[in-house]
């Protein structure tokens, strides 16, 4: 089934905020890993492209890029209205919730609130870093 086009991060509405809890703690990782400094300062735009950046120099990708390639993102589940009027996650939370329930063999429920939602994506992070050997490189 074909997804639709993901847009470039400068264009979501929320580009301009600060980062994400979650996408600082994962920046903060891969920073650690590839031995560069964090920059906390960063956008949500801009945490979505260093982090590209991080995963595909782990993977032998040139750094110095124009354009680095997008982490494919499966489309988001259809949430019933009720997530939706009461705070649910919003529409990259979910598909990235969803994308690593699969990768992770857990549960995804597309009826969670932002904060559960959260939470979720911090406990399976957990989960993939744990199954990594300490040796073993991170990408």
């Amino acid at each position: 089934m074909p997804s639709a086009p993901e847009r470039p991060p400068e264009e979501w509405k929320s580009a301009g905020e600060p980062m994400t809890d979650s996408q600082a703690s994962f920046l903060k990782r891969l920073s650690a890993d590839a031995g560069v400094e964090f920059d906390q300062g960063l956008s949500k735009a801009a945490a979505s492209r260093r982090i590209d950046e991080l995963l595909n120099r782990g993977k032998g990708a040139s750094t110095r890029s124009a354009a680095p390639a997008r982490r494919t993102r499966k489309a988001p589940a259809s949430r019933p209205a009720k997530a939706t009027a009461e705070g649910g996650m919003s529409e990259a939370q979910s598909a990235y919730l969803q994308e690593l329930a699969e990768e992770e063999g857990g549960d995804f429920d597309p009826d969670l609130t932002k904060e559960e939602g959260a939470r979720r994506i911090g406990e399976l992070l957990i989960k993939q870093m744990a199954r990594r050997s300490p040796t073993e490189p991170p990408f």
